[in-house]
């Protein structure tokens, strides 16, 4: 994985609360050649809530108070096999993920640096627990289910990612493209093991076939952990192959860069894809660092029901 030299994932980062405001949009498209949207997406606020129900001390007419500052969470999942079966496992598996992390909405009162391994561990074990779901189906269809998943769990100013697939995530850093997860293709494994060359894995028949997602027969998931630190000014794209597909990396640069929000960089990015030919699902969703303090949801498909 190739990190920016402003980046050391090893370092130890602070887990403070920061004053970082974010601004988050998402979306997600058919594309112009597929019948149906494999692909679903969640963009989430999390808070620290107590309902009050009775008391006898003055609340300044509250009746609900919220701890610390919000996190958020950001998931997009492509989905893979014939008929429903795609459709139904990356919904399946956004579903999963958000239940799994507000089990572990306890981490907001207690984590720190000296269990932040702890957190991770128990985090990435998500994948684990979809991929149980997905081999314990009761039918031969059910537990043939298999769906990227690329989940961002930010506690400003801290962001864990955890992925298997080809979806990514990246970073905008000073005007850098950063991708910060790994596409789990046989063919981006043979290339980092230079067992082939750049030239052969641009019409590698194996770009596209994953190594290591949760479920699609495979007996376990090996999820890919990146931790890091955001800046004022940071933007993050997690997107499926959709995409990246379609789009270039300096064009998808251009436009996080030179888009005046969130919203208005996803509906540029999925009409880029589609003008490149949509061959696929899109789905993006992005968040920016300091740039408005609002977020925003959009959703083109089926319904995460």
């Amino acid at each position: 994985m190739n990190f920016d030299s402003t980046i050391d994932p090893t370092e130890e980062l602070p887990l403070q609360q920061s004053p970082l405001q974010f601004d988050f949009a998402g979306a997600s498209h058919i594309g112009l050649k597929r019948k149906q949207n494999q692909d679903h997406f969640i963009v989430a606020e999390l808070k620290r809530l107590l309902n009050v129900v009775a008391t006898d001390i003055p609340l300044e007419n509250c009746d609900a108070l919220y701890g610390s500052e919000p996190g958020h969470l950001l998931v997009v999942a492509d989905g893979m096999g014939g008929h429903d079966e795609g459709e139904i496992a990356s919904r399946t598996a956004v579903k999963l993920c958000v239940r799994y992390v507000l089990d572990m909405m306890h981490w907001f009162l207690k984590l720190s640096a000296n269990n932040e391994d702890d957190f991770v561990d128990e985090l990435s074990a998500c994948l684990n627990a979809v991929q149980s779901v997905f081999r314990e189906g009761r039918t031969p269809s059910d537990r043939s289910l298999g769906t990227t998943v690329t989940l961002a769990y930010i506690i400003a100013p801290r962001m864990y990612v955890i992925h298997a697939g080809d979806s990514r995530c990246y970073l905008v850093r000073e005007e850098e493209l950063i991708q910060l997860t790994t596409d789990h293709t046989i063919a981006q494994r043979l290339l980092s093991k230079n067992a082939i060359s750049a030239e052969q894995f641009t019409n590698s028949r194996w770009r596209h076939v994953l190594w290591n997602c949760v479920g699609g027969g495979h007996t376990a998931v090996e999820p890919e952990v990146v931790r890091i630190n955001l800046q004022h000014g940071d933007q993050l794209l997690i997107c499926s192959d959709g995409l990246t597909g379609m789009v270039t990396d300096q064009a998808i640069l251009a436009t996080l860069i030179g888009a005046p929000s969130a919203s208005a960089a996803v509906s540029s990015l999925i009409e880029q894809a589609n003008l490149a030919g949509g061959s696929d699902n899109i789905t993006a969703v992005v968040g920016r660092c300091d740039r408005q303090t609002t977020s925003s949801t959009s959703a083109i498909g089926q319904p995460l029901t």
